[in-house]
């Protein structure tokens, strides 16, 4: 995928080499990158809803189109097709979007989401979020026990799963640490996506 800018140092946010900037504005697309269990829903609403992008969601997609959803292969790439051609028309719109829910463990799917927003004259953004397989497992039964995730594509098994298929983020990619607490994560991804977006962040309440 196309590299951002760098941003400023920090303990936990990798900057990526220098490149290409980001022009400014909002003609952005930003695709998280990681485990399940290592916070990417989280992180993409705090994105939506501080910066002002959409949220397209993988997940919401897939449920909406398979009712009674058993997980397959042929259901996933389906969703994902649908999730893309979402992508596009928020481009054609004008508007720049956040994906959840892919774990974008493959490549090739990051390099499809890249070629639709470069046609578009938009810019992509990935974002790594880094979390250990056992942190990510020891999250999702931790939201099972609470009942919050019951789905079958969220059982602590489908980390292992998808760890083997997993290849590295491209080079480039804003890489933060998804072990520190999540109000941390939302702040270093809204801060860091805004600053090579050139967007201003907004106020805080004093």
């Amino acid at each position: 995928m196309t590299m951002p800018t760098p941003v400023p140092q920090s303990r936990s946010i990798t900057a990526p080499p220098p490149s290409r900037a980001v022009a400014p504005g909002r003609r952005l697309v930003v695709a998280l990158i990681g485990l399940p269990g290592a916070g990417k829903s989280v992180v993409a609403r705090a994105i939506a809803d501080q910066l002002g992008l959409r949220r397209v969601d993988r997940d919401a997609i897939r449920h909406a189109m398979f009712p009674r959803c058993s997980y397959s292969f042929v259901e996933k790439r389906a969703s994902f097709r649908a999730l893309l051609l979402a992508l596009e028309m928020n481009c054609m719109l004008g508007e720049s979007t956040v994906i959840d829910g892919c774990t974008f463990s493959r490549r090739s799917d990051l390099e499809r989401v890249d070629q639709i927003v470069r046609a578009q004259g938009f810019q992509a953004i990935p974002v790594f979020l880094d979390c250990p397989s056992d942190v990510a497992r020891a999250r999702i039964e931790r939201d099972v026990a609470e009942n919050r995730h019951l789905a079958r594509d969220r059982t602590p098994d489908v980390v292992a799963e998808v760890l083997a298929r997993m290849e590295p983020p491209p080079p480039g990619s804003l890489t933060i640490d998804a072990t520190l607490p999540a109000a941390e994560v939302c702040r270093l991804a809204v801060e860091s996506v805004a600053a090579l977006a050139g967007m201003a962040l907004p106020r805080r309440p004093a």
